[in-house]
């Protein structure tokens, strides 16, 4: 059922009314963040700022980042595990939502919707299918929404993180609004400011989206024509309707997770207010204080039994050398002298300010006087955030997984067909790498942290330690590692370079012992000196070489007669001597070159080639078989 204009202006004054308290509490941390207050004493400048500080920015930045620091991993189960088809749709749901976050930039959202959590209690966002700005790309856009702006439906559990229907609140200028709605606009009363800006309402629900235009005047009438929209005599309505959209993917499009509470959210440093309040007071009246013994009062006293009053002659300018003049008086100073008590209150409420907000010393770069070691100062800062951080993770969690299910509904109702796992600025998609349809059989995709709590620094120290302990496995802790973008291809690299450590270490011994000619060795590093050809490619390149100049001279000599075992020829080796396989055959004679047995290169039995150095014929065969010759492993 559509809603009016009119209907959605009492809908967002109801719950502007009901959620007043909320809000001031909101734009007051909002004042305090940036620094918008200001002293109330007379002895300061109008327009004097606290001068103490300024905790609020530094915990929520803080806590903030720390949140936003640490990417959550992507997974989805197959529908039917050990059947390769479905397990393969499960992998494309995973590298498709993947695509969807990196072309959104949630790395940077998610700190931004750190700080919203921490400050606001909440931190709202809204899938579309249409970007702020203007993206081609065919694929669902997440935005995040100010608390201070958004007015959601009535959530009788407090866990729920899901509403039936949200107002935004936004104001947009008069100049912006005639040339996007020129028709519409004319018909809004603007009052006495015609060139200011107008509040501007964004209705969403599952069925529709309305944007509405308030006026300046509550003037209403019915008037046909527009529906919905609240009109004075003269035509002239209050609410313009602007726009309605109507909504395909069927399920309300924003989630509103919020921080846990009582029974209402609050705001991690809302009650450090009056704290704050009360620092920058005590720091103004010691600043009035200072001043005051920097310009000390002065008094001309009289004379005792003097016939006349004091008079100041000449006024001292110490500056110019210029003595003053009093006739029948003396020069007094009144000496202030300033009571250390205001300091020390100062400094306990900034601890009682750090107490209330969680903001420990370190977040400043500072280490409390009891701290000692590393170990001690670690202990410290986790008591203070490890667990606010791991809540508010978790809390994530669930917003990620709601919001997951709305970006699949709207990629499947507005962009259906096939698609890309990463589509290049221009929109435009050159393959396809999947069905949505097919792909997304289940809209069951999930968004952990590996470990709640912990920031960037900390995760990869608690990684290491899991997999020393045995607890996790190398590769769940890829799987888990955002950094990882394809944990089998990571697996393949890391196995190929053991193999390539173990083919370099094998030819650095042989070539120690004598095993390997200089001139092999020498050969390898030409073959690798293009920069492109891999250390196994170069071993397999010149070991063909060799062969096949040891076949080509085994041709040649093959009609002259065999030379004796005489002076001047190296003595060959026994039967015996030679590795199996490599016998040397009756009919070539004592001083014919071993033979190989037959190969899968080609080569006829029989074929004279020598020794393969240092067995890299096995080793070559082996990465054959993991890693084909000539193929990258980049």
């Amino acid at each position: 059922m559509s809603i009016s204009a009119t209907e959605i202006h009492s809908l967002f004054e109801e719950r502007r009314r009901n959620r007043g308290s909320l809000h001031r509490e909101m734009d007051d941390v909002r004042r305090h963040y940036y620094g918008e207050i200001t002293v109330p004493l007379p002895e300061l400048d109008e327009y004097e700022k606290p001068a103490v500080a300024n905790l609020f920015a530094l915990g929520i930045d803080q806590m903030g980042m720390r949140i936003g620091s640490v990417t959550p991993a992507i997974s989805s189960v197959a529908l039917r595990p050990g059947f390769k088809g479905s397990e393969e749709l499960a992998l494309s749901r995973k590298l498709a939502v993947s695509g969807w976050w990196d072309m959104n930039a949630m790395k940077m959202k998610n700190r931004r919707r750190g700080r919203f959590l921490v400050a606001y209690a909440c931190s709202p966002v809204s899938i579309s299918p249409v970007s702020e700005d203007c993206s081609k790309r065919r694929i669902p856009f997440w935005r995040v929404r100010n608390p201070l702006c958004t007015y959601p439906s009535q959530m009788h559990d407090p866990d729920n993180i899901e509403p039936d229907n949200v107002i935004f609140h936004d104001q947009k200028p008069l100049s912006w609004l005639t040339k996007t709605y020129p028709e519409r606009m004319h018909y809004l009363h603007k009052g006495s400011n015609p060139d200011g800006s107008f509040d501007v309402l964004e209705y969403a629900d599952c069925d529709e989206t309305v944007f509405v235009c308030l006026g300046t005047s509550k003037e209403t009438n019915e008037r046909r024509g527009f529906p919905g929209m609240n009109v004075n005599n003269d035509g002239i309505t209050y609410a313009v309707e602007l726009e309605r959209i109507p909504n395909r993917a069927g399920i309300c499009p924003v989630v509103v997770p919020g921080r846990v509470g009582l029974d209402r959210p609050q705001s991690q440093f809302s009650q450090m207010i009056g704290m704050y309040h009360r620092a920058a007071k005590l720091d103004a009246l010691q600043l009035i204080a200072v001043f005051r013994a920097i310009f000390p009062d002065e008094w001309i006293e009289s004379v005792a039994n003097s016939p006349s009053k004091p008079k100041l002659v000449r006024e001292a300018d110490g500056k110019q050398g210029i003595m003053g003049i009093i006739e029948n008086g003396r020069y007094q100073q009144a000496v202030l002298n300033i009571p250390q008590s205001g300091f020390q209150a100062l400094d306990s409420l900034e601890r009682n300010q750090r107490l209330t907000g969680g903001i420990p010393a370190e977040f400043g770069g500072e280490s409390p006087t009891n701290v000692r070691t590393a170990r001690r100062g670690a202990m410290v800062l986790g008591a203070a955030m490890d667990m606010p951080i791991q809540e508010y993770q978790e809390i994530l969690e669930r917003s990620f997984e709601a919001e997951i299910r709305r970006a699949i509904k709207v990629m499947k109702t507005y962009f259906n067909g096939t698609s890309m796992f990463f589509i290049p600025a221009d929109g435009i998609e050159s393959r396809s790498d999947y069905d949505v349809t097919a792909t997304f059989e289940t809209d069951h995709v999930v968004a952990k942290y590996a470990l709640p709590g912990y920031d960037a620094a900390q995760a990869e120290v608690a990684a290491g330690q899991k997999i020393g302990e045995g607890v996790w496995s190398a590769q769940k802790a890829m799987e888990m590692d955002a950094s990882v973008d394809d944990v089998e291809f990571e697996i393949n690299r890391i196995q190929m370079e053991g193999l390539r450590r173990s083919l370099l270490a094998g030819m650095e011994a042989q070539a120690q012992n004598g095993q390997l000619d200089p001139h092999t060795i020498a050969r390898i590093a030409k073959a690798m000196a293009d920069g492109k050809t891999t250390l196994e490619d170069a071993v397999d390149k010149v070991h063909r070489q060799m062969q096949d100049e040891q076949h080509a001279q085994a041709q040649a000599q093959g009609g002259q007669p065999q030379l004796g075992q005489g002076e001047g020829q190296p003595e060959q080796p026994k039967p015996e001597e030679l590795q199996p396989g490599m016998q040397r055959p009756a009919a070539l004679g004592p001083g014919a070159p071993p033979m190989l047995p037959p190969s899968s290169s080609g080569e006829e039995p029989g074929t004279t080639v020598p020794q393969p150095p240092m067995g890299a014929a096995d080793l070559m065969k082996l990465l054959s078989t993991t890693h084909p010759a000539g193929a990258s492993a980049a």
